[in-house]
């Protein structure tokens, strides 16, 4: 079946049409024509609604799945349809998982598995074995087998003398990049809140922002020293916005990611102890955030990540101290960003960051607005309004502070792997 979009805004700073309203024909998976107007052929289903865009299709590093070993977290068949219906196109996961991913049988299992899904799956190979941070995983066996990426998650490589080894190896695979989560745990273990004035009377132990920028000064340090390619994943706090910036001027190889949540919410949203906002890295103060938004629009922070973390009930329906760490967004992250933009154009600079700029990174096949090529695309609606609930909710788990919100901003579809993905019915 053919597919015809029309009165579509395209928004892809790759394509001549940026910027432009087109008709686009797509057939056989392949985007056929780009005009003014297009006379629907036969059998061809229009699609259409008024002030909606078209752009590459969105691409998340870094969420977090269940599957293998987590199953009744996020199986790869619920991942595949929460980021369908947010918009994504490709998802690179965490290796975080039971077993956690660090050798060649798992990442063969992913790549495998994804074949009947409507995404692309990317692996990120894990940095140590179990995510211990104790001894070296296969990393050029996962590279060789299809990873994109190493990293350990959210633990993050604590000692240096790892760090050190681990990019020195990665230097000697062409295209291999190391994903840090930069934080010192010996200056706030068993950390809960941000450690601020908003927090103080939470009662809760707290994590200063000198953990996170230490750590990415370390960081920094050693991947100077070994010439190694990194992306700091998810900072958090304004020095680090700071340190990143001075140091991205002389080092092309150095490049770093934010959380969703990190954009849209603060410390002062804790204090009613909502445990879906429970996050690691934790939320910062307004000041913070405002310095994150920053980097995003002058170019230090490349990368907005979903940070998506399944966690089941029983986890995290608890006491805030006693709930885990973790909340989904692969469905919301797109209106997020939409509603709080402080920018004057929010949808080119959303595009860039999750589309444009993590295929650079990464190495991931281009996709444009382009005729002739791949119809790997994503329709949405800047100003559509919808609701967010437990019956539209795609992923297995619910741990989202969403939950009963109204968003403004809809993915209205997504084309991938030849076919149509309709998500009018989610949000309509």
């Amino acid at each position: 079946m053919k597919y015809l979009l029309k009165n579509v805004v395209i928004t892809d700073p790759q394509s001549k049409w940026n910027g432009k309203k087109r008709d686009i024909l797509i057939g056989s998976g392949r985007i056929e024509v780009i005009s003014e107007q297009i006379t629907p052929p036969k059998n061809c289903q229009v699609l259409e609604m008024k002030g909606s865009s078209i752009s590459p299709g969105w691409v998340d590093i870094g969420c977090y799945g269940g599957e293998p070993g987590m199953e009744e977290r996020e199986s790869l068949q619920s991942l595949s349809m929460a980021a369908l219906a947010g918009g994504y196109t490709r998802l690179a996961c965490m290796p975080n998982t039971q077993p956690s991913v660090h050798s060649r049988s798992e990442v063969h299992f992913l790549i495998s598995a994804s074949q009947s899904l409507g995404i692309h799956l990317h692996p990120i190979g894990a940095v140590s074995k179990n995510n211990a941070s104790l001894e070296m995983a296969e990393i050029l066996q996962m590279h060789e087998a299809g990873a994109i990426a190493f990293s350990d998650g959210t633990a993050g490589v604590q000692k240096s003398g790892l760090l050190r080894r681990v990019l020195e190896y990665i230097q000697l695979i062409p295209g291999a990049i190391l994903i840090q989560h930069s934080h010192d745990d010996d200056l706030s273990p068993k950390s809960q809140v941000h450690e601020s004035k908003d927090t103080a009377a939470l009662g809760l132990k707290a994590d200063p922002s000198v953990a996170e920028f230490s750590a990415v000064q370390r960081d920094i340090s050693i991947l100077e020293y070994t010439g190694s390619s990194m992306l700091i994943n998810k900072i958090s706090a304004a020095e680090s916005v700071s340190t990143i910036r001075k140091a991205k001027k002389n080092n092309p190889k150095l490049f770093c990611s934010v959380s969703i949540f990190h954009l849209a919410f603060k410390d002062q949203d804790l204090t009613t102890f909502d445990s879906s906002l429970k996050l690691i890295p934790p939320l910062r103060s307004h000041q913070d955030q405002k310095s994150l938004w920053q980097g995003l629009s002058d170019g230090t922070v490349d990368l907005v990540v979903s940070d998506h973390s399944p966690v089941n009930p029983e986890l995290k329906d608890l006491e805030f101290q006693n709930a885990a760490f973790g909340a989904i967004s692969l469905q919301t992250s797109y209106s997020l960003f939409n509603t709080l933009s402080p920018v004057g154009n929010p949808t080119s600079l959303w595009v860039d960051k999750v589309s444009v700029m993590p295929r650079k990174i990464f190495g991931l096949p281009v996709a444009s607005v382009e005729e002739g090529q791949e119809a790997e695309l994503t329709w949405f609606h800047e100003s559509l309004q919808w609701h967010y609930t437990q019956h539209n909710n795609q992923s297995r788990s619910v741990n989202s502070p969403l939950i009963g919100k109204q968003l403004t901003g809809a993915v209205l579809g997504v084309f991938n792997k030849g076919r149509f993905f309709d998500n009018k019915s989610l949000i309509l």
